[in-house]
This record gives C-alpha cells, sequence and structure tokens, in this order.
C-alpha cells in the first residue's frame, strides 16, 4: 500500500482476507503503524523499511531502528 487514505481503507482490507498486506512505512516514519493500534488487523502486516521510489538504499542500523520502531505498533 502506497499513499493512499490508509485509515479509511483499512477495514476494507481486512474483508479482502489477503494472508500479509504490505505498506509503505519508512517515508511516514511508520506513522501508518498507528492505525493498528485502533484496528486489529486479523493478518500479517509488511511493513517497507526503505523507499522503493527513491536511489537512496538506508544502511543496515537504520533499517533496524525502523523495525524496533515499528514493533512498537504491531506485534512480532
Amino acid at each position: 500500500m502506497c499513499y493512499s487514505e490508509f485509515n479509511d481503507i483499512l477495514p476494507a482490507i481486512a474483508e479482502m482476507d489477503a494472508d500479509v498486506m504490505t505498506i509503505e512505512t519508512s517515508r511516514s516514519h511508520m506513522e501508518l503503524l498507528d492505525a493498528f493500534v485502533q484496528f486489529a488487523y486479523p493478518n500479517e502486516i509488511g511493513q517497507g523499511v526503505y523507499d522503493i521510489h527513491s536511489p537512496r538504499i538506508p544502511d543496515t542500523n537504520e533499517m533496524l531502528t525502523i523495525l524496533k520502531k515499528a514493533l512498537r505498533h504491531i506485534p512480532p
């Protein structure tokens, strides 16, 4: 999921019964994951750790920091 009104469509996505939903979270600094504090998504979530639209690739420590921040919002 990239560039959408995520909170508005999250219940509809859950009804689709996808095994895994991947979302862009690196540019938003994990702000999109706040939605999962209020909505218990029933399936797996793959959060992006780098922006596929950018030529810049973050180093390992930066990606690890992003993943640790994600764990505050969603279970491992």
